[in-house]
């Protein structure tokens, strides 16, 4: 009995799940009773006792981690797929291998409270995204004025060396690539996108709250970056002079407008034109970058004097510790940094389903995943150099210029380059911005919005509605310095997330093994797998509570609402390792609770 009740894949069992599943078919049509089950075959005492054990109202998988209606298999094709496996070494639970990917789904059973058609698995045959897809959209997630200004920022605030801010980002990116492949995982093998992913771990109400959570950082991260590419529109309009008898609040607003309506031109055709986006964006922009990098170095005594005198140190070489590139180290600014640069990836890592879902394998996401901390020590190494540079040759050494379309213009003026540079710098940093907050910013929260009324909300509506918010934020109070970007802004909303995201990862990993029930994922049957209690799973809600309650004291602190005399040494240090402090809190505290109090 105990050998059939688990998903067990020898011969054996293979053929006795199949007699006790129809042995259960049989007794639920006469009252669930054992001795009606003992009449439909002439079988053995050990198939009579399974039929027995499988009739009792309920029971609850342990290895699954949920309650499940009195039977093992659920449907015929979960039989059959669990009865062709080779091997249980092979295979995952019931039968589903790690490199499956679900072929069919009868979205008629789906709840239309819960399903719609952007909301639906996308199957098999409908995958679309290649490894150079992947690939190119990393990269153009990567190439943006954000992470620029994190890398310079690094340098700004005097503490860090460049050596050691480039090191710190490269490092920081190659640990992310761990959590961004582990959470695709659920994208990939089952076409899910990372709301309906949440409703495994938070339940399918209780989903609302990760999904929303993720939508705000993503909507803010929106006006943010629509307010770079306004900005670089501004700029523009300026040096062509078509807008002399505008005023600048005035022409800002007009320039914010206008590119907002260009996102949402662009949201309101299908994900195919994301993909194109980036595709196309990608080339531009390494080239344009490496355009701007090869020029300063020249300008500045060459390549290789550039290099050597942005990545000189205090104690040898060129002495640069007048420009707050070269500083000093303490292991509080190295964890501080490390967090930032974590922080970035924090919104990508926690709703990275949203693309891995359209990825034709698992090896295909995973092989591309690795563009990305490529491309960001590549984009980190060029900023820290083209930084340098520029404040070599302009004479800006006391005040490091963290952005690159306030260096171009510099550059163009001291050089007198004339309307090309501008036009030059424009075409980079408004594709960068397209590029980055189309895939990045629109995607999870309009995801999270509809996924509030599936069934009276649709993609195209909810990207809009998650644009309006994003302005509604006041993006452009958001970045005003370096240190509200980098201990405020990326550290605060990276601790906020966090436990989603350790949640999520133990609930998949550890708890249910990488099996879902991917119809009770569009159920609201009470008896289905992730409906809980009243559709919210409460232990995962506490574990997201204390997860984000580890680091609340920390982020007050940096905001100054709570005075350092009555901050605590150890939550000082927690609020520095931010990120990890929050996914280690919030994924124990959901694993104990679930073993625990199950």
């Amino acid at each position: 009995k105990n050998n059939i009740m688990t998903p067990s894949t020898t011969p054996s069992n293979k053929i006795l799940m199949m007699r006790a599943s129809s042995l259960s078919s049989s007794s639920r049509r006469n009252s669930r009773s054992y001795t009606s089950s003992r009449s439909c075959c002439c079988c053995c005492f050990s198939c009579r006792a399974v039929s027995k054990k499988m009739t009792r109202i309920q029971t609850t998988d342990t290895v699954l981690g949920r309650t499940r209606d009195a039977k093992f298999v659920t449907t015929k094709r979960r039989v059959t797929t669990a009865s062709s496996s080779s091997s249980s070494s092979s295979t995952g639970s019931k039968g589903f291998t790690r490199d499956d990917i679900v072929e069919s789904f009868e979205s008629s059973k789906a709840s239309s409270a819960l399903h719609n058609d952007d909301l639906s698995p996308v199957l098999k045959q409908n995958r679309t995204f290649s490894t150079f897809d992947t690939a190119s959209l990393w990269v153009g997630l990567v190439v943006c004025v954000p992470a620029w200004q994190l890398v310079s920022s690094l340098m700004g605030i005097g503490n860090l060396s460049a050596f050691l801010a480039l090191l710190l980002v490269f490092v920081a990116n190659l640990f992310v690539v761990w959590p961004i492949v582990l959470q695709a995982n659920a994208g990939v093998k089952y076409g899910i996108p990372f709301v309906v992913h949440a409703r495994s771990s938070f339940g399918v109400k209780g989903a609302n709250v990760a999904g929303l959570s993720r939508g705000f950082i993503a909507s803010a991260w929106f006006g943010i970056q629509t307010v770079v590419g306004a900005n670089c529109l501004r700029s523009l309009a300026v040096d062509f002079g078509v807008a002399s008898g505008v005023s600048s609040p005035y022409l800002g607003g007009i320039c914010y407008i206008i590119f907002w309506l260009l996102q949402a031109y662009v949201v309101w055709n299908d994900v195919e034109s994301i993909k194109t986006i980036e595709k196309l964006a990608a080339p531009i922009l390494l080239f344009l970058t490496l355009l701007l990098f090869i020029f300063t170095c020249v300008s500045s005594g060459g390549v290789v004097q550039s290099v050597l005198s942005a990545f000189a140190t205090n104690d040898g070489g060129s002495n640069m510790s007048s420009n707050s590139i070269a500083g000093s180290f303490s292991w509080k600014t190295f964890f501080q940094a490390a967090t930032a640069s974590a922080s970035f990836w924090a919104t990508m890592i926690c709703n990275v389903s949203d693309f891995s879902r359209f990825s034709k394998s698992r090896e295909s996401f995973e092989k591309a995943s690795f563009a990305m901390p490529l491309a960001m020590a590549v984009f980190a190494f060029a900023s820290i150099v083209v930084t340098s540079s520029a404040a070599h040759i302009l004479n800006t050494s006391s005040n490091l210029i963290t952005d690159p379309m306030v260096v171009t213009s510099l550059l163009s003026t001291h050089f007198n380059w004339g309307k090309i540079a501008s036009v030059l710098a424009a075409i980079g940093i408004l594709t960068a911005t397209l590029s980055t907050n189309i895939a990045a910013n629109i995607l999870a929260p309009a995801n999270a919005i509809q996924n509030l009324a599936p069934s009276k909300l649709s993609f195209r509506t909810s990207a809009i509605l998650s644009m309006i918010l994003g302005t509604l934020c006041l993006p452009w109070k958001l970045t005003s310095d370096a240190n509200s970007y980098i201990f405020v802004w990326l550290t605060g909303y990276g601790a906020f997330l966090a436990p989603i995201l350790g949640i999520m990862l133990c609930d998949y990993f550890l708890i249910r093994n990488q099996y879902l029930v991917l119809e009770d994922l569009y159920s609201a049957d009470k008896n289905s797998s992730y409906y809980f209690t009243n559709g919210v799973n409460y232990k995962a809600m506490l574990a997201f509570a204390v997860g984000v309650l580890a680091n609340l004291p920390g982020f007050l602190h940096a905001v100054g609402l709570w005075p350092s005399s009555m901050l605590p040494q150890c939550l000082a240090l927690a609020y520095d390792c931010a990120w990890f402090v929050g996914v280690l809190v919030g994924g124990c505290m959901h694993f104990a609770l679930e073993k625990f109090l199950s």
